[in-house]
């Protein structure tokens, strides 16, 4: 698995730093896409940590301590 690890990272960096030109032609409409896309994104997931959000702090929350012995 190693092995194939270092190659396929190696592809994904020369790729990502090396592109070519798309000479591609962008509309009006497509930067005004793009941001409803990231609104939309990011009010979905405030949404999803709003109705999750006792869970969450659950999860985080240190556990009390349970003894059997009176505190009196």
């Amino acid at each position: 698995m190693q092995s194939l690890f270092i190659p396929l990272a190696a592809a994904m960096v020369w790729l990502v730093t090396c592109p070519e030109p798309a000479l591609a032609y962008l509309d009006p409409g497509t930067g005004s896409f793009i941001f409803q896309l990231v609104i939309g994104s990011a009010l979905a997931g405030l949404t999803t940590v709003k109705l999750f959000w006792s869970r969450i702090v659950e999860k985080f929350k240190p556990k009390a301590e349970t003894s059997s012995r009176d505190e009196s």
